[in-house]
């Protein structure tokens, strides 16, 4: 299967209404945004990472859910953007 042609096939028309509160790029006709490795073909490089667990554990430190806090350090790790804290 074509992983692109099936996400282009599942895009958003202006037929279809209005899905979500804002308006955000990409809208018909222009073409979604491909993910860069649909197929997860690339390796993960986790020897390469630049942040570290305790820095990932301060960044999210002001979290009271423990839950909340888990999940923080996990996608700084998984992304290595340590913004990803704002997103708690």
């Amino acid at each position: 299967h074509d992983f692109n042609d099936l996400g282009l096939e599942w895009q958003v028309l202006p037929s279809d209404g209005k899905f979500f509160n804002e308006i955000a790029r990409p809208q018909f006709t222009e073409l979604c945004m491909l993910p860069e490795d649909p197929r997860e073909e690339r390796a993960r490089r986790l020897a390469e990472s630049n942040i570290s667990e305790q820095e990932a554990e301060e960044a999210c430190a002001s979290l009271k859910d423990p839950l909340n806090r888990k999940d923080c350090v996990y996608d700084i790790l998984a992304t290595q953007d340590i913004e990803m804290a704002g997103a708690f």
